[in-house]
């Protein structure tokens, strides 16, 4: 085992036992290459069995308001300058790669129009999802397993299972040929 791998575990550890002190849920432990996320707020998290962050050049930053639930599964990763702000419900399924610099919110916190409300609607995003770098997904949407979305689409509604969506704001280029049990790597 190298030095890097090594302390790369060592710091894993660490970060594991000071967010569980901090009431934060994680099956087993964390993987963080570079500085580790900010998380802030008082939220219920979860953290699935072997999540890494990746924080080079630029940190993640993951703001949980009380009553709200982040999510994220087992052997996903979350890559530099990703941003999570949640005021509901945030989910992010298994063996997802979230690239640079994502944007993920499940509210607009402002009103568009006078007396049109705050619009606050969970986000779920399914298994092996690879979502491209410096893409926004925005509230009320749901991303189907095994789906791709494209670097720099604004993702405004709900993609299927299995499928290549690239644009702003994002549509459905074509199919995607996945079994079942096919992990991106």
């Amino acid at each position: 085992m190298n030095i890097y791998r090594v302390r790369r575990y060592i710091k894993g550890k660490f970060i594991t036992l000071l967010w569980k002190t901090r009431g934060i849920k994680i099956f087993d432990r964390v993987s963080i290459l570079g500085t580790s996320p900010h998380i802030s707020g008082k939220g219920e998290i979860n953290f699935g069995s072997l999540v890494s962050f990746r924080g080079f050049g630029s940190r993640c930053w993951f703001h949980v308001l009380s009553n709200a639930k982040l999510s994220i599964g087992s052997k996903s990763f979350i890559n530099s300058g990703v941003m999570i702000d949640v005021s509901v419900a945030v989910s992010i399924g298994r063996n997802c790669l979230i690239g640079d610099c994502v944007v993920i919110q499940d509210s607009n916190y402002h009103e568009i129009e006078q007396g049109a409300g705050v619009k606050s609607m969970p986000v779920l995003i399914g298994d092996n999802v690879w979502i491209g770098r410096n893409s926004i997904i925005l509230p009320g949407v749901e991303i189907g397993d095994h789906s791709v979305i494209g670097a720099g689409s604004v993702v405004t509604k709900s993609i299927p299972p299995r499928s290549l969506a690239a644009g702003n704001p994002a549509r459905i280029i074509r199919e995607i040929a996945a079994s079942q049990d096919y992990i991106r790597s």
